[in-house]
């Protein structure tokens, strides 16, 4: 028998868990959200529409014309920029949220009910979206693009392909195990920014399809006949993709013990500082972010508390954001918890 977490229906058990008794008059017990995660990275990506159906081409500079010096009566050679071109794919991420019809219906709410089934399923499409947006790959799923995590995968690209920068993945020196990164991001255009196809509308696109009636087939069902139910239907869809313009803009500090204080190679401010020096704007770009793990988020909020360790950080209300939250920055960039980020990372190398 499947896992009921694989299921795609809702079960007996499940009815009877969202309500207070087994009584005609019992209540629905909105389920508490234990398994949301926070995902910024959603939240803070301008999403742009793309130039192309279902990708987006970009074009970033190799070269630059060098002009030259010139004397009366002589001439100057033309000089000329040179360019190369990126395309960047977009996805599609589809699903349904297919309720029973007469299930919903002896609901005490139906209404409420049903908004409870698609709630969990919005949650699910924008924990895979952030998780995607880190570490997709075409590899992996050919439907799907590359998250950050797998363009920014060794020590030693130069980002760009300009040598005349630094590698844009810094060490922070584990090399065995676990470990996890922290991201420091300049967003924007021609920078790093969200895709999404032109004639579309960017986000989650959530439809009420109203009632259908569901066909499917069950091992079942005679000779794998298929059978029909009348469902109350709700069609969920993104489209996604990224692209990075200029690679300067994502600085990755990889390789960190996430352990935390109790063993080496943890958490290293100079080589934040020295990954923010290698922003094209150095930090000082109003759209700079730093994103990290819950892990990462408590060592430095501890270091943010006690001044005798670092003053660097700031932390208060009143220097939060727009809605008043405490946000720890450092030099003043705020630094955002994205659960999505792993601590289960493979060393970079």
């Amino acid at each position: 028998m499947p896992d009921v977490s694989q299921l795609g229906y809702s079960t007996f058990i499940d009815v009877v868990n969202n309500y207070s008794s087994t009584d005609a008059n019992a209540s629905l017990v909105t389920a508490a959200r234990v398994l949301d995660r926070q995902c910024p990275l959603l939240s803070i990506l301008p999403m742009v529409p793309s130039n192309n159906i279902l990708s987006n081409v970009a074009v970033r500079n190799d070269s630059l014309p060098v002009p030259g010096t010139r004397r009366f009566n002589e001439g100057v050679s033309t000089t000329a920029a040179h360019n190369t071109q990126i395309t960047d794919p977009m996805a599609m991420w589809e699903d349904y949220s297919d309720t029973d019809k007469e299930l919903c219906n002896i609901q005490n709410d139906p209404t409420a009910w049903r908004m409870d089934q698609d709630a969990s399923h919005m949650e699910g499409f924008r924990q895979l979206m952030e998780s995607t947006l880190i570490y997709g790959s075409l590899a992996f799923d050919p439907g799907s693009f590359n998250g950050l995590a797998t363009r920014f995968n060794n020590l030693e690209s130069y980002p760009n392909g300009d040598q005349s920068w630094v590698p844009n993945v810094w060490n922070n020196g584990q090399t065995t195990g676990n470990s996890t990164s922290i991201w420091a991001i300049e967003f924007g255009p021609k920078k790093v920014y969200g895709l999404y196809p032109r004639n579309t509308a960017g986000g989650l696109m959530v439809t009420d399809l109203g009632e259908r009636t569901k066909e499917y087939y069950t091992a079942l069902s005679n000779q794998g006949a298929s059978k029909k139910l009348q469902v109350y239907s709700t069609h969920l869809k993104w489209w996604m993709g990224i692209q990075v313009e200029d690679e300067r803009c994502v600085q990755r500090i990889a390789n960190i013990n996430p352990t935390g204080f109790s063993g080496p190679n943890g958490f290293d401010e100079n080589v934040l500082i020295e990954a923010l020096t290698y922003l094209p704007g150095g930090g000082d770009d109003p759209s700079t972010v730093i994103l990290v793990n819950r892990g990462m988020k408590a060592q430095i909020d501890i270091r943010a508390v006690s001044q005798k360790i670092n003053g660097y950080y700031t932390q208060n209300v009143e220097t939060g954001d727009i809605w008043g939250k405490r946000v720890t920055r450092f030099q003043g960039i705020p630094i955002l918890m994205d659960e999505k980020i792993l601590n289960t990372e493979v060393p970079v190398s």
